[in-house]
């Protein structure tokens, strides 16, 4: 294989590295027709299929709704044949990029069916609506790759569990004295495990949403300077073990300073977003079961009716232990775990112990990842160059 055969393989793992990473915006000239809505079509055509076929009344008769379920088919069938023969493409053939025909074919046509078949607007606008949200999904779960970064950061948390296990036992212990008092107030039992599972869900969504605004304002200020290197020197240490190892020619080649576009700013950002998120979950976690398993064998019905006032909802009877599991222990359980979660997020950001061990960890995996993007850089212009 020839030197440039291998550097264009090189330069191709390197880009799905960064698929696998769940940062795609990493890659040059990534592109929203030919890379992000492209990959979403058999999502799409399926979803347009299913709508077509459900697209039926029980009033008529089965020969009707058959005839216009074959009649939206080969409706739909002709449009994709006339999209097709416009663009010089083979007849049934999938476009090689998506463009707003397409798109506006996938929104429009089971709107368009709802009310000229059966004279339903109103539902035409419910399905459009519904199809614009499923569009928008579709789009951002490709586009920023919110399956693979789900399944590195899940990766990463299994990996580094017993650090964040130590973390945890090291950041939390007053935490847990505070939360153990209020776990045998009885304020706090009258509060959280009386109120309407609606409302406590609103009181620990408002934890995760102020959890979640703190992490999105801070992290482009803690990411402001990851995509620059001072020493080349770091950035081959980086990216040793990675594909891009095998694109380094000189440390004069390498992009040391090279900046974010906004795509690739939100793609690194929503990458080590996920990745705290999904260690604060674990800790959240870890505290209500701890409180679930406490109160399972610490607090007994009679105590629970008079810290409510109420009955005691029993979800099981422990009768060899003589105590219950109840919704009230439940609700009590998740309100103390979710305002745990939101202290260990402003613990891990504020607090230069617990940063240095933990938040950097995390930002290191997008360090390494813009030093790869360094090396690839490099590797372009180069090419470039050689084929100039």
């Amino acid at each position: 294989m020839s030197a440039r055969a291998t550097s264009e393989a090189i330069l191709e793992a390197t880009e799905a590295w960064f698929r696998r990473q769940g940062i795609p915006h990493l890659i040059e000239d990534y592109s929203t027709r030919r890379d992000i809505l492209t990959r979403t079509l058999p999502f799409l055509m399926a979803v347009l299929a299913l709508e077509v076929l459900f697209n039926f009344s029980p009033a008529w008769p089965w020969w009707a709704n058959a005839l216009s379920i074959v009649g939206a088919m080969v409706a739909l069938t002709a449009v994709w044949m006339g999209i097709n023969a416009l663009r010089r493409r083979k007849l049934l053939s999938m476009p090689e990029q998506v463009g707003a025909v397409e798109v506006l074919v996938f929104l429009l046509t089971a709107p368009a069916l709802n009310g000229l078949i059966w004279g339903a607007w109103t539902d035409a606008a419910l399905v459009l609506g519904m199809n614009v949200l499923l569009l928008l999904g579709a789009y951002l779960t490709v586009g920023f790759a919110l399956v693979p970064i789900l399944r590195w950061g899940a990766r990463r948390l299994v990996r580094d569990m017993l650090d964040v296990l130590g973390l945890f036992a090291r950041a939390l212990p007053l935490l847990l004295m505070f939360l153990t008092f209020l776990f045998i107030n009885a304020e706090v039992w009258q509060v959280a495990g009386t109120i309407d599972y609606g409302i406590l869900g609103a009181l620990i969504g408002l934890f995760a949403l102020v959890t979640a605004a703190f992490l999105v304002f801070r992290l482009p200020l803690e990411l402001s300077n990851l995509a620059i290197f001072e020493r080349p020197e770091r950035v081959l240490e980086l990216v040793e073990g990675t594909p891009a190892a095998g694109l380094v020619n000189s440390s004069e080649s390498l992009k040391l300073d090279a900046p974010l576009r906004r795509g690739q700013w939100a793609n690194v950002g929503l990458v080590v977003l996920v990745a705290l998120a999904l260690r604060v979950v674990f800790v959240s976690a870890l505290v209500g079961v701890f409180f679930f398993v406490f109160g399972a064998i610490a607090m007994d019905s009679s105590t629970i009716a008079s810290w409510t006032q109420s009955d005691p909802r029993v979800l099981l009877d422990l009768e060899w232990l003589g105590r219950a599991v109840t919704v009230e222990l439940l609700q009590v359980a998740a309100f103390l775990a979710s305002f745990s979660g939101f202290y260990f997020t402003i613990s891990i950001l504020t607090n230069r112990e617990y940063r240095d061990e933990f938040f950097e960890e995390v930002v290191g995996d997008a360090r390494r990842a813009l030093a790869v993007r360094s090396v690839y850089l490099g590797a372009l212009a180069q090419r470039e160059e050689d084929r100039s």
